[in-house]
């Protein structure tokens, strides 16, 4: 009884005094240890997340905008886009569109195009040429070599699309309907990929799904 006595009145002090009493050696199983230590990770971590989620933190993936409509079409609806060595290829049109009521960040049409991997060659700046109808002017794109391939980016109209890796570049306004014809010149025989994407910041945020066409040069 005595015993029993002893354990009631430690009970009571522990639930008076849990902050005090929880420095009173006691010899723990392990597995009840390890289930403390987890339970304790678990609400810290609780607490992180509830922290970074009130503040500029947030998860920018669970309040993200959906994707704009974006299209990438050729001039041959099937197979590759034929095209004659030196010899401008037109007929290639980029089609954005944004269905929503409001504004989305300013932003670069950007490309890329690189040639089959089983050439092994890479490309230089001089070997493709792009061009944008501004008008009735076609105005070349500045392109730049970058892993293997070629890299160009289309801002603001008339503004010669020199800023390949800047920030920003055309408005996107709600219920903007906006196509741009391009006109590829491939200075080199061979099977090349040309991807495309809508980014406000050198593609590290994509605006819309990036989508690409295969170009093949005789």
């Amino acid at each position: 009884m005595r015993h029993i006595q002893q354990n009631n009145n430690q009970g009571s002090t522990l639930n008076r005094k849990w902050s005090v009493s929880l420095t009173v050696p006691m010899a723990m199983p392990k597995t009840l240890t390890n289930y403390i230590r987890k339970s304790v990770s678990l609400a810290l971590s609780v607490l992180v997340l509830m922290a970074l989620m009130s503040g500029e933190w947030a998860v920018q993936t669970a309040m993200a905008a959906p994707l704009l409509n974006f299209n990438l079409v050729g001039p041959q609806t099937i197979g590759p886009q034929m095209a004659q060595t030196g010899i401008p290829l037109t007929g290639i049109n980029v089609h954005l569109v944004n269905t929503g009521t409001t504004a989305r960040q300013d932003a670069r049409l950007r490309i890329f195009i690189h040639q089959d991997e089983a050439v092994h060659r890479d490309l230089q700046a001089d070997d493709i040429q792009i061009d944008v109808l501004e008008g009735t002017s076609w105005i070349p794109v500045p392109l730049k070599p970058i892993d293997d391939g070629v890299m160009g980016a289309i801002g603001t109209e008339g503004s010669g699309h020199k800023e390949l890796h800047h920030r920003g570049g055309f408005a996107i306004p709600a219920k903007l309907n906006r196509v741009w014809q391009l006109r590829i010149t491939l200075r080199l025989p061979g099977v090349y990929t040309m991807v495309t994407t809508v980014s406000p910041d050198n593609g590290n945020t994509h605006l819309t799904q990036p989508l690409n066409i295969t170009l093949e040069a005789l």
